[in-house]
């Protein structure tokens, strides 16, 4: 019996972790040079992202702001997009812990991305409920991990104003919205970190074969 090694499954896993932690840092940017946009009232183009307007409108109603929010615009279907390149990169770590919530985690943000598309409105809710679902995950099999916290914290605070939406506006809301956001940014970037490594580590996957001789 010979035992071949074959680096195939092993680079291609390197290049999904890689991809993954460069979509995570990409999200992060994003969000930032958003905040830091708002913050200097310099630039309008990253702080057109839907997490802002939903921020300035729970702070105070504008039905011109709104209006904004019912179409579909690159911006947020990026975002959409890099989750959703993330959510896959994550699959191989969540699959180890639970096979049915790896594949509710890998879903959503292509659900999001469906639905973003056909209602102009509905879906990108996705951003922050695949983030949980992931912090989730990797919490249940380690009850310590500081950044799995994070991730459920900062997502839980932008969900439930963003749910409460459709009922109510509330400076309350935008308070703990803002919060979140501000966590937010710090979770995706040590997402990219965590991704990056595994890039490096990525195992070798072993191949047995029989070589039989008379």
């Amino acid at each position: 019996m010979t035992e071949t090694v074959t680096k195939n499954g092993s680079s291609l896993w390197k290049y999904i972790y890689a991809i993954g932690g460069a979509s995570s840092l990409i999200i992060a940017a994003i969000f930032f040079i958003a905040l830091i946009e708002l913050m200097t009232g310099t630039f309008n183009l990253f702080q057109k992202n839907f997490v802002i307007r939903l921020i300035k409108l729970h702070a105070e109603y504008s039905e011109s702001l709104d209006k904004l929010l019912q179409e579909v615009n690159l911006l947020d279907m990026s975002i959409l997009v890099f989750v959703g390149i993330t959510a896959l990169s994550f699959y191989p770590t969540l699959r180890n812990i639970s096979v049915p919530l790896a594949i509710i985690a890998i879903c959503q943000p292509f659900i999001g991305i469906f639905l973003f598309l056909i209602t102009q409105e509905i879906g990108r809710t996705a951003t922050f409920s695949t983030a949980l679902t992931i912090s989730v995950i990797i919490l249940w099999k380690d009850r310590s991990d500081r950044v799995a916290i994070l991730g459920i914290v900062s997502a839980g605070l932008i969900l439930i104003p963003d749910i409460s939406f459709i009922l109510i506006y509330s400076e309350i809301m935008s308070i703990m919205m803002s919060t979140g956001y501000l966590l937010f940014i710090p979770w995706w970037f040590l997402t990219s970190l965590t991704l990056f490594k595994q890039a490096k580590v990525a195992p070798l996957h072993k191949v047995i074969s029989n070589d039989r001789t008379t």
